[in-house]
């Protein structure tokens, strides 16, 4: 043991993360919930949609799991973050949510809109692919 103290890495999760990890059983960036030391958080914005992209009960019940472990933030959707005009509307909110939180990273699979943050941080913040996130994580980089 190092002697170091436990650090906890606070990840925002957008919408397509957690339908992804809630779609199937044994999903690949469900492996996520399995690292220790991290804190994985998501906004009342995200939820919403999220629900309205998952219907069948066993998905349902596989987000209802998953979601014992996430942290609901409450952020305000009234933030000046001239960052995000590179956004689509419906994405601004995500990127402010994970801004607000202070997370240390926004986890995003949606490569068209988000793929142009990708490795950049905003307001410290660092915006990542989940397949990014993982590797970095299996070889203890984070």
């Amino acid at each position: 043991m190092s002697g170091e103290p436990h650090r906890t890495i606070s990840l925002f999760l957008d919408a397509n993360v957690l339908i992804s990890a809630a779609w199937r059983e044994g999903t690949e960036i469900s492996h996520l919930w399995r690292f220790a030391g991290i804190q994985l958080l998501a906004s009342p914005y995200v939820m919403d949609e999220v629900r309205r992209n998952l219907h069948a009960i066993d998905q349902i019940e596989r987000l209802r799991g998953l979601m014992r472990s996430v942290r609901i933030v409450t952020v305000s959707g009234q933030m000046e973050l001239p960052e995000a005009a590179v956004l689509p509307e419906k994405d601004r909110p995500v990127l402010i949510g994970a801004v607000q939180a202070e997370a240390a990273y926004l986890v995003s699979g949606d490569k068209k809109h988000f793929g142009v943050l990708f490795g950049t941080s905003i307001r410290g913040v660092r915006v990542i692919p989940p397949t990014v996130l993982l590797a970095a994580l299996h070889m203890g980089e984070l």
